[in-house]
């Protein structure tokens, strides 16, 4: 049976074929009520790019004789994808890429603090790009407002991830999965309008 997730690859989900399989030695557990746990292994394949993936199924066998062991948890190595890089990606510059490609790989291997601090430190390029660099986070963002890069509405919202960022560099803050996707909507939707749409509008 082929397998369906989030290709790293394809950045979309799509079929694995299965190319290897077997059980882990030495993953044998007795659980409570008579139940007991095993892990197997799987290599699978994507059927569109060739991508290999790695599959560790935790599989509990009931403690009775009727019923048949089920599948608890997958873990996939490397990580699936928490998400998926938007389909204007490519035409961000190198530079941009660079940065960002570094804070979904973050994101992918659940470092909280990693990723809160790189969209900062995205955006803080983005902003020095724009209007220099003319002193600190508050500062800058006010210049764009000023200058009517952005309304008051994207400040705030700005405002929001930069002191997010700030928070987990400086006092160990560590947003949850809800909240650095909602972070990265934020960066996403600044980024696309400042850098997409120009470009779009030249092509």
């Amino acid at each position: 049976m082929t397998r369906r997730f989030i290709c790293r690859i394809c950045q979309r989900e799509t079929g694995h074929w299965p190319i290897a399989n077997g059980q882990v030695k030495g993953s044998e557990k007795k659980l409570k009520r008579g139940e007991s746990s095993f892990k197997t292994f799987q290599v699978v394949q994507c059927k569109d790019c060739g991508t290999t993936t790695y599959c560790i199924d935790t599989k509990i066998h009931p403690g009775s004789m009727i019923g048949d062991s089920y599948t608890k948890n997958t873990e996939y190595f490397p990580p699936i994808p928490l998400r998926i890089k938007p389909e204007w990606y490519s035409y961000l510059t190198e530079n941009y890429q660079a940065i960002l490609d570094e804070v979904y790989v973050a994101l992918d291997n659940s470092l909280s603090f990693l990723s809160s601090t790189g969209a900062r430190t995205a955006l803080d390029q983005l902003i020095i790009e724009k209007i220099g660099d003319i002193g600190d986070f508050k500062t800058k963002v006010k210049k764009m407002v000023a200058n009517k890069i952005i309304d008051e509405t994207e400040s705030a919202m700005l405002l929001a991830v930069i002191d997010a960022g700030s928070a987990s560099a400086h006092r160990s803050y560590r947003p949850d999965n809800e909240r650095i996707n909602h972070m990265m909507d934020i960066l996403e939707a600044i980024f696309y309008k400042l850098v997409v749409e120009p470009e779009k509008r030249k092509s």
